[in-house]
């Protein structure tokens, strides 16, 4: 796995981390620590330097306490928010690619190689599937599994051209470049659609493997099933039609002098 992210990525020098593995936490003290070190020993395994992030948003339980003192560092974003998490734990990762899980104990960081091996061989964006995967018995709630994820990624494949199976799952990977290239905004969970679509949207290479999902073992859920799923779909068509609108403003050098000073950056606002 070195050498394969050596050769693609560039050889890392003794300072520079390969990976960094990003985990939102919010009142998961009961598997924090855990999952912080199944992270810590899989990156060991494969022989990668790396670190493991904990952003801790918001938490008034120990977990942050027990990130740290199961070896990650923990970053906080007070303003609650799974967008706003990711998006702070995005800046802090060092890493020339990125692995991002959740830490309710739902992932499994046995997959992580399976993550990694596609953006070794040119991918940009690694999206898990928990369709293609296997997932044990009560891990997914019925109308998430078979009804409101499966008619948002088909909804979200259908106006955005892209073929993934699964646009929701929390466990992914991509490379810190393809990240860079990025302009992610949203602060809640639709933030998993405005990944796949702003990658779609820049050309980027996405490719999807299986994972596995297990039954979450802490804290409350965090995804409300109506208010996330609106959310979601207010995103997936929001970015449909300002891609529609962008496509249809005359060239450049047909606007006239004032218009061509604001429409560009009002339809990209």
């Amino acid at each position: 796995m070195t050498q394969a992210l050596d050769t693609e990525l560039g050889a890392a020098q003794p300072s520079t981390i390969e990976l960094s593995v990003v985990l939102p936490c919010l009142d998961e003290e009961a598997t924090v620590g855990v999952c912080v070190e199944k992270a810590t020993q899989r990156i060991l395994a494969m022989g990668l330097s790396g670190e493991v992030i904990v952003v801790d948003n918001g938490s008034t339980d120990s977990s942050a306490e027990r990130a740290t003192a199961a070896g990650a560092r923990v970053v906080s974003e007070p303003r609650r928010g799974y967008g706003r998490a990711l998006h702070k734990g995005l800046q802090s990762a060092s890493g020339q690619v990125v692995v991002l899980a959740d830490c309710d104990g739902a992932h499994d960081f046995d997959d992580m190689p399976s993550l990694l091996r596609p953006l070794a061989n040119g991918a940009d964006l690694v999206v898990g599937s928990r369709t293609k995967g296997h997932v044990d018995p009560g891990a997914i709630p019925w109308l998430h599994r078979y009804l409101g994820g499966p008619a948002l990624t088909h909804f979200l494949n259908l106006l955005h051209r892209t073929r993934v199976s699964d646009a929701h799952c929390g466990m992914r990977s991509l490379r810190r470049d393809a990240l860079d290239r990025m302009s992610l905004r949203s602060s809640g969970m639709e933030f998993a659609s405005e990944m796949i679509i702003e990658a779609a949207s820049l050309g980027l290479v996405i490719e999807e493997v299986p994972v596995h999902t297990a039954r979450r073992a802490g804290g409350e859920p965090k995804l409300r099933t109506w208010r996330d799923g609106w959310r979601h779909l207010s995103l997936i068509v929001a970015r449909a039609m300002l891609r529609e609108a962008s496509q249809q403003v005359p060239p450049q050098e047909h606007l006239d002098a004032d218009s061509s000073s604001w429409a560009p950056q009002r339809l990209r606002a």
